[in-house]
Order: C-alpha cells, then sequence, then structure tokens
C-alpha cells in the first residue's frame, strides 16, 4: 500500500509539472515588478508555469535574444513587432501596459499648450522615433497646424539624463517613460498634456497598449497552453496588485522610490496603465495610430513596408474579472 501510495504520488507530480518559459527582460525596468510579484506569490507556478528570467542590458540586447531563440519571450511594442513581421519574422504580441506620459514642463512655466514651448528646450527620450515624441509632433500638426521640430529646440538624452536636466532646470520640458514622468510628478512638475488626449484629438477613442509581451507565432502554436498560461498569470498578477497594498512593499525596494510621494506616484501610474480590455475597437485603434507614427517617423520607424502587418496581434482573453 506504501508503494503505491508513493507512486501515486510521483504520478500526480509528473502530471502537473510545469513547463518552463524563458523570459528576456531589461534589468532595471518596470516589468520586473510584475514578474517579481508573480514569483514571490507562485502565480506562473500554479498555471503551469516555470519563469526562468534573463535580465538584460539593453533593448537591442533583449531583442538580439529573442532573435537568437536564447529566450521565449520579451516585452517590446507592437509598432516593432509589425516591422519584423515585414521583415519575415513571425512575432506576435499581447498587450502588457498602456501606460504612456505625455508632456512634463518646469513648475515655474505659465503656458498652456504645445505652442507655449516655442523656443524652448524640450528633452526627448527614445531618440528621433520615439512613439511619444511622433504623437506630440502628429497632434501638434493637426490642432495647431504647427511642426514641433521647426518651433522648439529638441534635445535627445537617455531616459535618466532628462530626469536629471528637469531637476536641475537646465531644460524647459521633457517627454520620457512613464516611470520618469511619475517620479517628476513628485517632485512637482507639471503635466502640460498627456498622450490620451493627443490621441483623442488625433481621433482616437480607445486606450493603445503599445506595449506588450512578444514572442514567436510558430513558438505559441506550438506551446499555446504555456503561452496563454503565462499571459494568463501575468494579469492575475496585475489584478493582484490593484487590490493588494501589501504587494507593493514586496517590490518596493527595487523600485528605488527614494520618498513615499514617489512611490505612491509610481504606484498610480503602474496601475493606470493596465490594459483591462483589448478588443476589436482597441485593434482598430492600435492600427490607426501605427499609421499615424509610421507617417510621422517613415522608414526610421517602421522599415520599407509601411502597412500594418496581419498577425502582429495574439488572439487569447485572459478571462480575468476586475
Amino acid at each position: 500500500m506504501k508503494f503505491i501510495m508513493i507512486f501515486l504520488s510521483l504520478l500526480l507530480t509528473s502530471s502537473f509539472a510545469a513547463s518552463k518559459l524563458k523570459v528576456g527582460v531589461l534589468a532595471f525596468g518596470t516589468v520586473n515588478w510584475e514578474l517579481s510579484v508573480m514569483k514571490l506569490n507562485s502565480i506562473a507556478l500554479k498555471n503551469g508555469v516555470e519563469l526562468e528570467i534573463m535580465k538584460l542590458p539593453s533593448k537591442n540586447a533583449v531583442a538580439i535574444a529573442l532573435n537568437a531563440n536564447a529566450v521565449d519571450m520579451i516585452v517590446s511594442d507592437f509598432i516593432w513587432v509589425s516591422r519584423q513581421r515585414a521583415n519575415g519574422f513571425d512575432y506576435t504580441f499581447y498587450p502588457y501596459s498602456k501606460a504612456t506620459g505625455g508632456v512634463y514642463i518646469q513648475s515655474s512655466l505659465d503656458i498652456k499648450d504645445l505652442r507655449g514651448l516655442e523656443n524652448q528646450k524640450l528633452g526627448i527620450a527614445g531618440g528621433p522615433v520615439s512613439k511619444t515624441w511622433l504623437i506630440t509632433r502628429a497632434y501638434s500638426k493637426m490642432k495647431f497646424k504647427k511642426d514641433l521640430t521647426k518651433i522648439i529646440k529638441p534635445i535627445f538624452a537617455a531616459p535618466p539624463i532628462l530626469n536629471k536636466k528637469m531637476l536641475d532646470g537646465s531644460i524647459d520640458a521633457s517627454i520620457n517613460f512613464w516611470h520618469y514622468n511619475a517620479k517628476l510628478e513628485a517632485k512637482g512638475m507639471k503635466k502640460l498634456i498627456s498622450i490620451e488626449d493627443m490621441l483623442h484629438t488625433l481621433g482616437i477613442k480607445h486606450d493603445i497598449p503599445l506595449i506588450g509581451w512578444v514572442f514567436s507565432e510558430k513558438f505559441a502554436k506550438e506551446n499555446q497552453n504555456l503561452v496563454n498560461n503565462f499571459l494568463k498569470s501575468s494579469y492575475e498578477t496585475k489584478k493582484l496588485l490593484s487590490i493588494d497594498d501589501s504587494q507593493w512593499n514586496k517590490i518596493r525596494k527595487q523600485m528605488h522610490a527614494k520618498d513615499e510621494k514617489t512611490f505612491q506616484s509610481l504606484k498610480e501610474g503602474y496601475l493606470a496603465g493596465i490594459p483591462k480590455v483589448f478588443g476589436i475597437n482597441e485593434k482598430k485603434a492600435a492600427k490607426k495610430i501605427f499609421h499615424v507614427l509610421a507617417q510621422e517617423g517613415g522608414r526610421k520607424l517602421v522599415g520599407k513596408n509601411p502597412n500594418f502587418q496581419d498577425g502582429t496581434f495574439w488572439s487569447f482573453e485572459p478571462s480575468i474579472q476586475w
């Protein structure tokens, strides 16, 4: 009897053995917050996914790791995914975050809109084809009939450098990634306009998660349960972070929040960026913004093919009730 019980125990253990998924991420990216909470609460493991996280030093290194099959999944944007599909790769995308940010200005500046930035220094993270910068340019052309490249002084720099320049007053405004903006808000900087407001002016009324989980379509079809169970785990983790404040204390050190105000600002920014719906309307809106960005960014952004590629979005419903 004892032998039979041991045999049944081993059989059950093997039946529910988790499958390994290798995820490549930026070493200091905010995605690590979610993955940490996921691992601390064994959320992926409960869904049959054994996570192996590879932390990499740069966005290029993350993309190379995926290209080389060193990892199964990364975080990137769907513009990049469409471009890669046009180049013959089979990558596909599922939403991770709709947090985008906007244009932030010095608290001392008394201006109402982008026209007030004429002759001012505008810091821009992500280079000349930064999505937020391109959307801001498209918005300015539509709203004010002004090309920002001709009226402001653009300064392209790394995100932390731009924040330092904002804090020491050496630039007047900045376009940066959402978590850097959250830190600026905590220090009293003002939001001149959000990406959401710009998109509404451009005729896009639905939330667009620019950032998402990216993986090979072939790999996903061959390992559908593994991929979908991870995506489900991602949403379960997001829900846990939205309802249980104690989870944030577990990752506070990882967030590098130097004070309570910064901590709360980062937390609010992350939660506001959770994409709870990604249906037909959101996908149509995403395709629309792709064409806006392609028109503004040209080949430098989308490559030789300016058309949105079929298969860019992976179909899956996580069935998480908010």
